[in-house]
């Protein structure tokens, strides 16, 4: 039986896993990835520690299979940066969509880029997480780096860099750098132009389903392998995710972990016709792209309200403390926009908040208002996708906040949507392997792939008085937001100290 190697690149752990052409994860090994914070702002990995992390676990999970393994795929986050000067050394940590410091070029980027006109070419709203706005960072706030700037590396090119010595990344990466032509699926020379670089400083692109080239023998040999095995570039995180929990047709793939998104794959770029810029699309594969949108603010809310707030307890208890609560909190409302948001409407600048908080309200309100709120965020995408003629009819969930037993019920009824489990932890790296098993053979295509690889769990059903409940509660939210833009702006200027 054949056997691939799949490595995910998380913001928070790495994963290496071999799987089997039945779907079956034999082994798997997890290490989580240090965050550094070195100034202000800042969200970085360190690349020593991301390549010692991978040769780690690598030797770990092949002891036992070294002879078994005919590939190696590639899973890993949007939005990395790294630049690295003409010895191929990095001249910052791997900055992740988490760092902030981009945010003070915001305003720069607006007066010198067209938003319409660069949302039409890259299907990417004004944010400052792209790789276009932490390039103007960079020249702007360190010249000395940005002049001894060589190549730019995502997660992607970075670990094909270390593991084949080529310069190589993918579409669907490169689609949140903001230099990438969405229809074509191919780096756009103009914007490029105006970033200051030139495109010999990007990697080259080739599909996710392309094999680039063999490990090196000294990797392979590092690693703990005895051949030297070809290596697939693969798709995002959340595009192997929508490949594993089957986000096709008329179904859509929610993720919640630390950030969420709301997706399906979609045979053509859609773009947000309202001139909002609700939609962002990704390229996923030849023909294929990845619609919908995500939020920065999930579970890192969560996060921060047990860490804060609820001192003591853990996340299963705040489940249990949100399920005392009926629909709607008490008219307790989570903004939780800690880290900014993607959405142009909420903006970059955005800041987290409770309204309508009164005595009668206690930490149960709170934690069960701080689901709600990420799902009415999450719900301004699947409304979007409505408005843009993409009607869904089913919702399937994965990543850690489908544990639990409050939330996909609340989704259900905010979306009024079927909303079911899927039954694997495992949905990123199960879709990068049946990308792999589908190119090299094993299956015609990615829905014969799905009919072994996906397992759905548990289902929820939309209770009529919750979702009349929460309508009510989504258009107030849906108004707070819409006014609320230029006051995160007033408030990020006066709170600078």
């Amino acid at each position: 039986m054949k056997h691939v190697l799949v490595l995910d690149v998380g913001t928070t752990n790495m994963k290496i896993a071999i799987v089997n052409e039945k779907g079956e994860v034999v082994s798997q090994e997890t290490k989580k990835i240090n965050m550094y914070q070195p100034e202000k702002g800042a969200a970085e990995h360190n690349p020593k520690e991301l390549w010692d992390n991978f040769l780690e676990l690598s030797q770990k999970i092949l002891s036992d299979f070294e002879d078994e393994i005919v590939l190696l795929v590639l899973s890993g986050y949007q939005f990395g940066f790294l630049p690295i000067d003409k010895n191929n050394q990095p001249l910052t940590g791997m900055i992740t969509l988490l760092d902030t410091r981009s945010q003070s070029t915001m305003i720069d980027f607006e007066n010198k880029f067209s938003a319409d006109k660069i949302y039409q070419k890259t299907g990417c709203p004004p944010a400052f997480n792209y790789t276009l706005q932490r390039i103007l960072w960079l020249k702007k706030e360190k010249p000395e780096i940005f002049n001894k700037m060589h190549k730019i590396l995502d997660i992607k090119s970075f670990f094909i860099n270390h593991l084949t010595g080529q310069f190589v990344t993918e579409p669907s990466v490169a689609s949140t750098t903001q230099l990438l032509d969405i229809k074509t699926q191919d780096w756009d020379d103009e914007l490029i132009k105006q970033a200051g670089i030139t495109k010999e400083q990007l990697p080259r692109l080739l599909p996710g389903n392309a094999v680039v080239d063999h490990i090196t023998k000294e990797v392979a040999d590092k690693m703990g392998l005895k051949k030297q095995i070809p290596v697939m570039l693969g798709v995002y995180d959340g595009g192997a995710m929508i490949l594993g929990m089957g986000g096709f047709d008329e179904n859509a793939v929610c993720n919640l972990g630390t950030t969420a998104m709301f997706r399906c794959a979609y045979s053509e770029p859609l773009l947000d016709k309202s001139g909002k810029f609700r939609l962002q699309t990704y390229a996923l594969l030849p023909n294929l792209w990845a619609t919908g949108g995500a939020v920065n603010n999930a579970g890192i809310v969560i996060d921060w309200f047990i860490n804060n707030i609820a001192k003591g307890m853990n996340y299963d208890e705040i489940n249990k403390e949100a399920m005392k609560i009926p629909a709607g909190s008490n008219g307790l409302l989570c903004f939780p926009f800690l880290t900014g948001e993607r959405d142009p409407r909420i903006g970059s600048l955005a800041t987290g908040s409770f309204f309508g908080l009164k005595t009668t309200h206690t930490i149960s309100h709170m934690a069960r208002s701080i689901f709600e709120g990420i799902a009415y965020s999450l719900n301004l995408i699947k409304t979007a996708l409505e408005e843009n003629n993409v009607h869904l009819k089913y919702l399937t969930i994965g990543g850690s906040g489908s544990k639990s037993e409050v939330w996909p019920q609340i989704l259900a009824d905010i979306f009024n949507m079927p909303v079911t489990k899927s039954l694997t932890e495992n949905a990123t790296l199960i879709g990068e392997a049946m990308l792999a098993f589908t190119e090299i053979g094993v299956f015609k295509n990615l829905k014969e792939a799905g009919k072994v690889f996906i397992k759905k769990g548990d289902s929820y059903q939309p209770i009529p008085e919750n979702t009349k409940k929460y309508e009510n509660y989504y258009n107030f939210f849906n108004e707070m937001i819409e006014i609320h833009h230029d006051k995160y702006i007033k408030h990020s200027i006066i709170s600078k100290d």
